[in-house]
């Protein structure tokens, strides 16, 4: 029988009880299985408690159930929280956001493996990191393969080990709409934005839950996933579920090894090249496929750089709700006053009704009237920070 890890001595006292819990799973020897929920399913539906349940009621739809465990005080430590020679893998990785993140993640001494599809968008982006690095691992990598998910798994533990990091970044950014997204469209957009993440933590939780040494999952979502801002429906949907997956996966997680956050970028500039001086082989490329297919085309003006964040610090803001366990990791502030609309608009369509309340009824629904997550996090946000950039505790 295998031996369980010891517990991390930055599980903070209380959290004892489930890191109890994950050791004697791991005794066990469990398995997850098909069609079940992915907590459940490896013997940690402990975690997966409700937040802030009183003791078991003696009446009502939960009588006789046993408590939940007890609700920790205070938000979960940061699981990974130094990422020197850790080992992280960034789905979608080869350009874009996905290739900041990666770029930022090996600066910052990480093994780094690479998801990607397309050779010549790769063959571009591996000289941007720099010799002498941590080391890069390229993987062609198909998101919506779930048997992919554990070569890829496979592979990653034969070259650099332990897996740390799991970056869901691929994503569909369709315009279609909801009311008229053809059924095929649909199902790819959730394929990719949403049960592709699912499939990420099905086949590495285990992995990551039994090496014990620190771990964090974060989804690529978008603003869209907390602001419905523009006609983007199937978009809107599927990250606003992604959204939900990691604040459902904090819930479950929390006591364990392994952390959750959702990445919600505003624009952010995609090409890589743009901070380097030189000219992006892979998209000048495409540039000159473009003109050759469409010769009398009309020349577009160069007007410089697009106003969005630059993908390298976006990269490192990423890595900085890492170390810090950031549930959610904003990096627009712009567009919090819409969000805020948002929120009111929810609170405010609270009815207003003369006859009161049944006791009964609350009683009943306790357990989910409230989720101490949330709580916890605000506490956890209002501690100062000198940079939202470092990828460091210390800066």
């Amino acid at each position: 029988m295998k031996k369980s890890p010891p517990i991390p001595r930055d599980i903070p006292q209380g959290l004892d009880r489930f890191a109890a819990e994950r050791r004697r799973f791991l005794a066990e020897g469990s398995v997850y299985g098909a069609g079940l929920g992915i907590l459940a399913s490896l013997g940690l539906s402990h975690y997966a408690r409700a937040q802030g349940a009183p003791p078991a009621a003696s009446s009502g739809p939960f009588a006789g159930r046993p408590p939940p465990p007890p609700e920790p005080a205070f938000s979960q430590r940061a699981p990974l929280h130094d990422l020197k020679g850790k080992v992280a893998y960034i789905t979608a990785s080869s350009d874009g956001i996905g290739l900041g993140i990666a770029r930022a993640a090996s600066a910052a001494g990480m093994k780094v493996c690479i998801g990607y599809r397309q050779e010549d968008r790769l063959k571009a982006a591996l000289p941007l990191f720099k010799p002498g690095n941590a080391g890069v691992l390229p993987i062609k990598h198909d998101v919506t393969d779930r048997d992919g998910w554990a070569k890829v798994l496979q592979t990653i533990n034969s070259q650099f080990g332990n897996l740390h990091l799991v970056v869901n970044n691929a994503g569909i950014k369709t315009g279609a709409r909801a009311s008229t997204v053809a059924a095929k469209d649909w199902d790819d957009a959730v394929a990719v934005n949403y049960t592709a993440t699912y499939d990420s933590v099905a086949v590495c939780l285990p992995h990551m839950l039994q090496h014990g040494e620190g771990s964090h999952f974060v989804v690529t979502s978008s603003m869209s996933g907390l602001l419905p801002g523009g006609p983007l429906g199937v978009y809107t949907a599927t990250k606003i579920a992604a959204v939900g997956l990691m604040e459902a996966l904090r819930v479950e997680l929390e006591g364990t090894t392994v952390g959750t956050s959702a990445f919600v970028p505003g624009g952010v500039n995609t090409d890589n090249y743009q901070d380097t001086g030189e000219v992006n082989p892979y998209r000048a490329q495409l540039a000159a496929a473009r003109a050759a297919a469409n010769p009398n085309a009309p020349v577009r003006p160069n007007r410089g750089p697009p106003p969005g964040m630059d993908p390298i610090e976006a990269g490192e803001r990423v890595l900085n709700g890492v170390i810090h366990n950031d549930l959610f990791i904003v990096t627009h502030p712009e567009y919090m006053p819409g969000t805020q609309q948002r929120f009111d608009a929810m609170l405010i369509s609270e009815p207003r009704e003369d006859t009161p309340v049944n006791p009964e009824r609350v009683r009943g629904e306790t357990r989910v009237l409230t989720c101490g997550i949330y709580r916890r996090e605000i506490a956890h946000r209002k501690e100062p920070r000198k940079s939202f950039r470092s990828v460091t505790l210390d800066t």
